[in-house]
């Protein structure tokens, strides 16, 4: 929290070295946050957003693997109303923050999120959250 302002963060952790389906599965998801990124500008709605990234996903090995909404609005709770999912037509303004945080879940393997905090701005998306994104291998 930050003057009363909440955050929603997620990373993926291997411990040990990440095999190559565990790092393909990572590839597919920051892909997928990328394509629904930039799509988070004013005027969009928030089921555009999130077929960015679904569809993605779908066009990959993991499709139906994408099991929930892309994100949602954070404020002063950290779901604070608003969401991005398939039957959303809530349209995005500047200075709304919401979550981008598509994820690949595959029963009896594992599953991949990586969800980042985005400032919709008049000039586009702006990451509010700085964490590296990339892989964890512990």
């Amino acid at each position: 929290m930050y003057h009363m302002y909440c955050s929603d963060v997620t990373r993926t952790v291997v411990v040990g070295a990440a095999s190559e389906e565990q790092s393909r599965m990572h590839d597919t998801v920051a892909r997928a946050q990328a394509a629904a990124l930039a799509k988070m500008k004013p005027g969009s709605k928030g089921k555009s957003v999130d077929a960015a990234a679904r569809d993605l996903i779908d066009r990959t090995k993991y499709k139906g693997r994408f099991i929930h909404g892309l994100g949602h609005s954070i404020g002063l709770a950290v779901h604070d109303g608003g969401a991005l999912n398939p039957s959303s037509d809530l349209v995005l303004r500047p200075n709304m923050v919401f979550t981008d945080e598509p994820g690949v879940y595959v029963p009896g393997f594992g599953g991949v999120r990586i969800e980042d905090d985005v400032l919709i701005t008049k000039k586009g998306p702006r990451y509010m959250s700085t964490a590296p994104r990339g892989l964890l291998e512990l």
